[in-house]
């Protein structure tokens, strides 16, 4: 029972929490929602918003494209940051230097790149019969792997102390229920509003698109807050429950006596 409070309490939190991040570090958030708004400049240039057939054609159109991978980049750095001033501040984690910190980090950032290009690019090496269930078993498997990576993610980012995506899956072990559906609560809801302000903009002009393309931008600096809050409750769910089992090892605490005890008694 105190697991799922502290779900709802962490779910709520990580929202709140993606503001507080906009608020820490504005001159981050504040590149990161031009970027995405001067990609929309590009895209309404060559006509992405006219209608679907043209979208469609336009779609890997070279300025766009250049425009689109530095944006997911900086949404793994913009992540970076934000676990850093969440971990570091209020968690009270060690920082390691950036480069550090950085080098350890570029594994997470490469793998993370790597399945966004197998979905992006699905058409260029699978025949077009094929490109939805492709699409649809990457994306599923990355959500479905993304909770067991977060404790090693937050560690990469900070201190170190775990130091790979194996031992970030072992440590999270049962808490992975309860990360995975913090995750989906989490991204899930502003990837949906992403994604549906760019159907609205569809077929649009003058303000009423350039408002929803405004919008869409500042939703797309929360998606780059919100995941990190996210992996950074659920690292202090792991490092929590590591902690309780140090305890309850060491001799003289009741959860000792109890094992001992039971032990003895099996003798």
């Amino acid at each position: 029972m105190q697991w799922i409070r502290r779900f709802f309490t962490d779910l709520a939190g990580s929202y709140i929490d993606s503001l507080r991040a906009i608020r820490a570090l504005p001159w981050l958030f504040a590149a990161i929602i031009l970027w995405e708004f001067a990609q929309h400049v590009v895209e309404v240039r060559i006509g992405m918003f006219a209608d679907e057939e043209t979208a469609r054609a336009v779609s890997q159109d070279g300025a766009r494209m250049a425009f689109g991978w530095v944006k997911m980049i900086s949404i793994y750095v913009g992540a970076f940051f934000v676990i850093r001033h969440f971990a570091g501040k209020r968690d009270g984690r060690q920082l390691a230097p950036r480069g550090t910190a950085a080098k350890r980090f570029a594994p997470y950032l490469v793998y993370s790149l790597v399945m966004f290009a197998a979905v992006f690019y699905t058409r260029d090496f699978a025949g077009e019969e094929h490109v939805d269930t492709v699409r649809t078993i990457v994306g599923l498997g990355q959500v479905l792997v993304e909770p067991l990576l977060m404790a090693w993610v937050v560690a990469a980012a900070t201190d170190g102390r775990i130091a790979g995506p194996i031992g970030s899956a072992r440590h999270t072990g049962l808490l992975y229920f309860l990360a995975l559906p913090l995750f989906l609560l989490t991204r899930v809801p502003v990837s949906l509003l992403h994604q549906n302000l760019n159907e609205w903009a569809m077929g649009k002009q003058g303000a009423e698109l350039w408002s929803l393309l405004a919008i869409d931008s500042l939703v797309v600096g929360l998606i780059v807050a919100i995941t990190p809050a996210a992996m950074v409750r659920v690292a202090r769910w792991v490092e929590l429950r590591h902690a309780n089992k140090v305890v309850a090892r060491q001799p003289g605490t009741t959860r000792h006596k109890a094992r001992t005890g039971q032990s003895r008694r099996g003798l």
